[in-house]
């Protein structure tokens, strides 16, 4: 396949819908030599938060000199943005040639693969016959049955955890977490960010039957003092075996300092594996040098237009508070849109409490929330409220209506961010 036959081959799968198991996956990768097996991995699982984490270690790795890979998803405007190499998306011509391998490979073994299983074991192939040293690998979706699971992880990351995908994953917290622990594999390591006392007990649980040894933030690793100085946030990390002091890192949010203080205790067990050290520096650097677009990104100013991909309740609410900790404004105007199967009253009763004027929309994705079912759950919070479908024109009345020390926040979806992007692209070139 050449790579517009790639991207109409990948854009079909995707009407194959979501199927948690790992029988199609496996079967795939043992066709491919299971590729998976041969590089070190960080294995990142959680409910918020996995996708940065997995960004600060990546960084972190890379800084000190290591050849990275890294699977990260849904992506934002681009599908290569999953797949990287050394923070390089995969060439069009290098992802075409690994996708052909797949597709072949699914048709010999009459494997009937979905779209993110094929993503997956494309992440593996390309990163193996990259000659990625460490493999930094973020889950899809839960854990246990997700297709990422079929890596042997060295270092097993869970961040925080809050209800989502409650259908698939579980009604409550201890069952989400038992999914998501379930990532954990015997002669590991597990860091695990801070989370409810039940949570925790899972998580420890799981890593004591399957042998591995667990640190929690808060309690083997620990962060104070942080700051923000308007362009960077400072804290300081310290261990029973090291005192970092002024760490900075270029993404907002006290949610991003939890992010990136797991970082620097996976990195840290990682190189150990290989009996190495990161020395201060790398640390510093990666985590100084760490991007990641749509998380609190502030892509215009006077009135400021405010990204974020922010798409469940302990997300957005993380997100307002870090908002108000932040920024200086007047009138907050959020366009919002969302995906039907997010617990759409919470979301709602969080945003009406910090927006002054909501513009409903929906991404164009099957999956988007009817916005007459969140204007009626909004009205409820005395705002101006009102559905404008399409997000250029939602821009345009946010902007229209507001002054030079007024803010805009888009956020609800990664679909929602996505759409943002590229009308916010759309009008710079024209």
């Amino acid at each position: 396949m050449n790579y517009e036959q790639t991207c109409d081959y990948l854009d079909d799968l995707i009407k194959s819908g979501i199927k948690l198991g790992l029988e199609n996956t496996s079967r795939l990768l043992k066709a491919l030599g299971n590729p998976q097996l041969k590089v070190p991995t960080v294995h990142i699982a959680g409910t918020n938060g996995k996708g940065s984490t997995a960004i600060f270690t990546e960084s972190i790795l890379r800084s000190a000199g290591y050849r990275t890979g890294l699977y990260t998803s849904p992506h934002l405007l681009d599908y290569r943005e999953r797949i990287q190499v050394n923070r390089q998306e995969i060439l069009p011509e290098e992802l075409a040639q690994v996708a052909t391998c797949i597709k072949e490979a699914c048709e010999q073994e009459n494997i009937p693969a979905t779209y993110f299983e094929v993503a997956t074991a494309i992440a593996f192939l390309h990163f193996f016959q990259s000659g990625c040293e460490w493999n930094i690998i973020e889950v899809g979706m839960g854990g246990r049955l997700d297709s990422t699971n079929l890596c042997k992880a060295q270092v097993s990351v869970i961040t925080s955890i809050s209800k989502d995908h409650e259908s698939s994953l579980g009604q409550n917290l201890e069952a989400i977490a038992a999914e998501k622990a379930a990532i954990i594999k015997p002669g590991g390591t597990v860091l695990a960010g801070k989370n409810k006392p039940e949570v925790c007990e899972v998580i420890e649980a799981w890593a004591r039957e399957k042998g591995c040894p667990v640190e929690f933030l808060g309690r083997e690793f620990k962060i104070r003092g942080r700051t923000w100085n308007g362009h960077v946030q400072t804290f300081d990390w310290s261990s029973p075996d090291l005192l970092l002091e002024g760490l900075e890192i270029p993404l907002l949010g006290e949610f991003q300092v939890q992010n990136a203080a797991l970082a620097v205790a996976a990195t840290r067990q990682a190189v150990k594996t290989q009996e190495a050290v990161l020395s201060e520096h790398y640390l510093r650097s990666g985590l100084k040098n760490a991007y990641w677009p749509g998380r609190m990104e502030v892509v215009e100013t006077n009135p400021i237009v405010l990204l974020d991909c922010a798409h469940n309740p302990d997300s957005v609410k993380k997100l307002t508070d870090s908002i108000r900790e932040h920024f200086r404004f007047e009138k907050s105007r959020v366009i919002l849109g969302v995906m039907k199967d997010k617990d759409l009253p919470q979301i709602a009763e969080i945003i009406g409490s910090f927006a002054d004027e909501v513009y409903i929309t929906q991404p164009r994705m099957e999956r988007s929330a009817d916005p007459h079912n969140l204007f009626k759950l909004l009205q409820i919070s005395n705002k101006v409220i009102e559905i404008i479908d399409e997000i250029q024109y939602a821009l345009h009345t946010a902007k229209n209506r507001s002054g030079p020390r007024d803010l805009i926040l888009v956020t609800g979806s990664v679909f929602t961010i996505a759409e943002a992007k590229q009308s916010i692209e759309h009008q710079k070139l024209h």
